[in-house]
């Protein structure tokens, strides 16, 4: 028991996410008799899969005291880069597949070689980052372009049941991330460089090449999302990461990330994510416009980093 705490990183305000998906569930069987339904909870698992996927990049970035801003444009141009080469051919398919993770992670290691070995805040080289990548994307296609194999669309849409392989899919990289936060060497040199960079390069980590390596699979599983994304869709589509800045950190800081960095783990984010598609499925069902969706997620971005920085203070 003691190893499963240690491995999820649980935390008190995992009870509360709970306690609020069990709130929002009642709510949206008490807004509309189509909630509780099968069909509609594989919707919503449909829908979370990408945002769990950036999400989950991003709290391992989060956990080493960095930040990612670059996948609004890094999805934009993976999703254009993938349906571009992917076709209807196997072999395309299998090329799109490798280049687009290659693509994701030599993003990542572009912003990771910049924070680290020049030194600029990860804010501002992500964010820039995101923008010549927007405008590469767009330099390509000003709409949406490319295809992606028939069976691709049919294994996305693909389910077991109730649950959708990318559910699957989705839960498969967070166990791994959580074995590697908890059992690797490269975990815990993440989690000491963002409780500490200065004491973590006293007691002999390489934080240098630990932060290449973090930035590296950011990028790697934003290719990832890219690739599902194109799956859903079956376009690449310049602007298919739009939101997906701010939206991949919102769930890490309601799960219990500290936004420093050091404290967390991705059971928070994942319960996070849950519970902010399920507001969205309920939300969308009490015909609430997605401009007060967009004003309630940056109130609850306010409300979460105003209750853990009070914590921290204490």
């Amino acid at each position: 028991m003691d190893d499963v705490i240690r491995m999820t990183r649980t935390q008190p305000v995992h009870l509360v996410v709970l306690a609020l998906i069990g709130l929002v569930v009642l709510v949206g069987m008490y807004s509309s008799d189509r909630f509780a339904t099968p069909l509609n909870f594989a919707n919503v698992q449909d829908q979370m899969v990408a945002l769990a996927l950036v999400a989950l990049a991003q709290t391992i970035v989060i956990l080493s005291g960095g930040i990612d801003l670059s996948y609004a444009g890094a999805l934009g141009l993976l999703t254009v880069v993938f349906a571009s080469i992917a076709g209807e051919d196997p072999a395309s398919f299998a090329a799109a597949i490798a280049i687009v993770l290659s693509l994701g992670v030599f993003i990542g290691a572009i912003n990771g070689s910049i924070v680290t070995f020049v030194g600029i805040h990860p804010l501002i080289v992500t964010l820039g980052t995101s923008t010549i990548l927007s405008g590469l994307a767009l330099l390509i296609t000003r709409q949406p372009t490319g295809s992606v194999p028939l069976f691709f669309e049919d294994l996305v849409y693909g389910r077991i049941g109730m649950i959708p392989y990318g559910t699957i899919f989705t839960l498969m990289l967070y166990l791994l991330a959580g074995f590697l936060l908890w059992k690797t060497r490269l975990g815990l040199r993440i989690y000491a460089i963002g409780d500490n960079e200065q004491a973590a390069s006293i007691s002999g980590v390489p934080v240098k090449s630990t932060k290449l390596i973090v930035y590296a699979l950011s990028g790697l599983l934003a290719a990832v999302t890219a690739i599902y994304i194109c799956g859903r869709f079956g376009v690449g589509d310049p602007r298919a990461g739009v939101g997906f800045d701010l939206k991949s950190i919102t769930p890490v800081i309601v799960g219990g990330t500290l936004l420093a960095g050091g404290r967390g783990g991705v059971l928070g984010t994942l319960l996070a994510v849950i519970v902010l598609a399920l507001l969205a499925n309920v939300l969308n069902f009490m015909n609430v416009s997605s401009f007060y969706q967009w004003i309630a997620e940056g109130l609850i971005i306010i409300a979460a980093v105003s209750i853990f920085v009070g914590r921290k203070s204490k």
